[in-house]
């Protein structure tokens, strides 16, 4: 036992090199770029070096589905500038017509609203609340036909 204390291993302290670390800056910042790559954020190289990850932009995925499509889609809701962008996006990615709350009175056959579930369970109508209240209670939204409404 005494020949292992004696060994060169045993005479390097450890403590006067500095701890390998997988949270260095340099990780990091490269996992923080990667990140906002794989979500389509374009940054500007000022900002990537300036910014910490508390100030990047975050995203607000929610769940989109569609009466009767059983699966449904992710959406980034911080992409759209308003109802109208909201709107506009969902009609191109789910092929459909959807009427504003306003234009439901005479309701056809082939048209939708959209609804979504605030933070309290509640169902309401896209449109009701100001965009950027909208932003901070929505959980997911859904595509009903016009005629349910």
């Amino acid at each position: 036992m005494e020949e292992q204390e004696n060994s060169p291993s045993s005479s390097i302290d450890s403590s006067s090199h500095p701890p390998i670390s997988s949270s260095s800056s340099f990780y990091t910042t490269r996992r923080a770029l990667s990140t906002d790559l794989q979500l389509g954020l374009s940054l500007s190289t000022s900002s990537f070096q300036e910014s910490s990850p508390t100030e990047r932009t975050e995203s607000l995925f929610v769940k989109v589905y569609m009466e009767g499509i059983p699966i449904g889609r992710k959406l980034n809701l911080f992409t759209q500038d308003g109802y109208q962008s909201l709107i506009r996006t969902l009609q191109q990615m789910f092929r459909t017509t959807i009427v504003y709350p306003d234009v439901c009175q005479n309701p056809s056959t082939t048209a939708n609203v959209l609804t979504y579930e605030d933070k309290e369970g509640d169902w309401m109508m896209v449109g009701d609340v100001p965009w950027e209240l909208f932003l901070t209670t929505v959980k997911k939204l859904k595509i009903t036909r016009a005629d349910k409404c």
